[in-house]
């Protein structure tokens, strides 16, 4: 009987049965799909549709039963929420349930969805007929009366309007479908709680064990992954001033992920801006968040990857501390997930907050041992100075000293030449006291450092001049080459000057006789290149690596038998350094050494 008690005590044995079965279902798309069977199977109605309110308050159709085209066609249709109140304005009122005639929904209403084979079963006489354009509407809220969605059925299997036993049905099924949907909701919010809890423990318990920036990112990318349920992430760290970028990707499919290289820029522009929003960005193929941070050219690229990839939206969270953003957190979802909640997108940034502190520490702990390590060689070399110094200082002075006691004993005892010895170690020591002012004065950072037009060509030119007559007496070559309207440069003109000095005698005084040194000066793009070119000595490669040490004479016994300090090259790289050059050396042992110095032109 579809009349009468005992079709409505099937009814309400079989909506206890199915109620049962939601009740106990969390995946909210099952329990959708179990609703609208049901309304069908319970309420007599061949075709059902469930629509729920989304965030923008629109409703959208998430679930179609009884026929294969009305679910083609209805799932995921919006309607507007200003349109759904007029369409309840206009409705008849059965309870709760709302109908609305053929013909009498409002303007701005979408046609509804019409069966192409649907037979009446009903008198055409009859009032009660339905009419295939009918709409019959059953509103379901939760517990605080706010609006969740509406049931929607449509051609009745009796071929007639629902009497008042199927009205209290579907009334009864409607309110047991949003306590239904209420109860799984807050399921689903507690699991996502846990869920998303446990990922931020795990992370933050990760971030407090690894100082190495490049682990933390490796062994955090697996928990953020699970913890906001991605299909795709991509985990990087910026690079620092003690380490290299680093990425770790993963996928829940577990296969390669691609890097969208192209998209690395647009992250690190948007992370900088949500870092100081305090919040993350989505971007989805039809929504954007936050929409005042996105640029329109930035948000068609990542459309472009996520259509590429088969994703339907991206949450990009920065890692950072303080006033830093130190990295990213990328996350995609495939086209079957659900959107980004709220709750992910709290966790995302909190994972992104520990994540920061981590490689914040991480690095300064770095920059501590590298400071700790820089002030330990520099304790050495001021060690090593001193005792280098001392034992520079030694040496003539003992020799002056000696000298003077021999005069004093035996004063008619060859004076002049204890005198020649006296004046040569003064002379020694008076270059020493000045490489040593010299290297102090190009050393400090502090000390401001003059500042002139300088003609290097008219530099090198008068230091060739200056050391001409050496060359000549030690029989050695010395030629000069000047390339014509060559640019100045800018900075200290007697430092510079004193470079150039070093060069040059250090390439006469290792080149013996019958050998040549060839200076040139010539411009190069936008430097000028001082070459000062011998086949002297030369220099062997593990000297090389030391060349430009304080006091370092190099290991050639014949180079040390060539008196000097040590200190010329030294000064030289400092004084360089600080006009914004370069020096680059060639030399092999026995062939000869290439000296070139590169100094920004004007």
């Amino acid at each position: 009987m579809r009349n009468g008690v005992v079709w409505e005590v099937l009814a309400l044995r079989r909506l206890t049965e199915l109620m049962n079965r939601v009740s106990a279902q969390d995946d909210l798309s099952i329990l959708f799909d179990m609703v609208v069977d049901g309304a069908a199977d319970v309420v007599g109605f061949k075709v059902a549709a469930i629509s729920l309110v989304v965030p923008s308050g629109d409703v959208e159709v998430v679930a179609v039963a009884g026929d294969d085209d009305a679910r083609t066609e209805l799932l995921g249709r919006r309607t507007p929420r200003p349109v759904l109140e007029a369409e309840f304005a206009v409705a008849e009122r059965w309870g709760s349930l709302r109908f609305v005639p053929a013909g009498e929904l409002p303007a701005g209403s979408s046609e509804g969805w019409v069966s192409s084979d649907w037979t009446a079963q009903a008198a055409d006489d009859d009032p009660d007929a339905w009419n295939p354009e009918d709409t019959l509407i059953a509103p379901f809220f939760d517990a605080v009366g706010e609006l969740l969605g509406i049931l929607s059925v449509d051609l009745p299997l009796s071929g007639r309007r629902p009497d008042l036993t199927q009205r209290a049905v579907l009334e009864l099924f409607a309110n047991q479908t949003g306590i239904a949907i209420s109860a799984a909701r807050q399921r689903h919010a507690l699991s996502e709680r846990v869920r998303l809890g446990e990922a931020v423990q795990t992370v933050a318990r990760i971030t407090q064990e690894d100082l190495d920036p490049a682990r933390v990112v490796d062994v955090a990318a697996a928990p953020i992954s699970a913890g906001l349920a991605a299909a795709g992430l991509w985990l990087r760290a910026f690079g620092g001033e003690d380490d290299d970028e680093r990425e770790s990707v993963s996928a829940r499919s577990g296969a390669p992920v691609r890097t969208p290289v192209s998209l690395v820029a647009i992250a690190r522009r948007m992370v900088g801006r949500c870092w100081r929003a305090g919040v993350v960005a989505v971007v989805g193929l039809d929504h954007v968040d936050p929409p005042a941070l996105w640029a329109d050219d930035d948000v068609a690229q990542v459309r472009i990857f996520l259509r590429d990839a088969g994703a339907r939206s991206l949450l990009l969270a920065p890692m950072g501390s303080g006033s830093s953003c130190f990295g990213y957190i990328a996350c995609t979802r495939g086209p079957d997930d659900p959107d980004w909640t709220d709750a992910e997108a709290v966790a995302a940034l909190e994972m992104g907050r520990d994540l920061g502190r981590a490689i914040r520490n991480a690095r300064l702990y770095a920059v501590e041992r590298r400071v700790a390590a820089e002030l330990r060689e520099a304790d050495r070399s001021k060690t090593q100075l001193f005792s280098t110094v001392s034992h520079e200082l030694k040496n003539p002075l003992a020799s002056i000293v000696g000298h003077v006691e021999l005069l004093r004993q035996e004063p008619d005892a060859n004076p002049d030449w204890s005198l020649g010895v006296i004046e040569r170690n003064t002379e020694r020591l008076q270059s020493l006291v000045d490489d040593l002012l010299t290297l102090s004065r190009v050393s400090d950072p502090d000390r401001a450092m003059p500042e002139a037009d300088v003609d290097l060509g008219e530099v090198s030119r008068d230091v060739v001049d200056m050391f001409r007559p050496r060359a000549d007496t030690q029989k050695v070559s010395l030629t000069f080459d000047l390339e014509e309207r060559l640019p100045l440069v800018r900075g200290s003109a007697g430092d510079l000057e004193r470079v150039v000095q070093n060069l040059v005698s250090n390439a006469v005084k290792f080149t013996p006789a019958g050998g040549r040194v060839a200076v040139s000066v010539v411009s190069r793009r936008d430097r000028v290149v001082i070459e000062c070119t011998d086949d002297g000595l030369g220099i062997s490669e593990e000297d090389q690596a030391s060349l430009f040490t304080e006091f370092f004479r190099g290991t050639n016994p014949e180079s040390l038998q060539v008196p000097g300090t040590g200190l010329g090259l030294s000064i030289a790289q400092r004084v360089v350094t600080r006009h914004g050059g370069r020096i680059d050396v060639e030399s092999e042992l026995g062939r000869g050494t290439s000296i070139r110095l590169l100094l920004p032109a004007l």
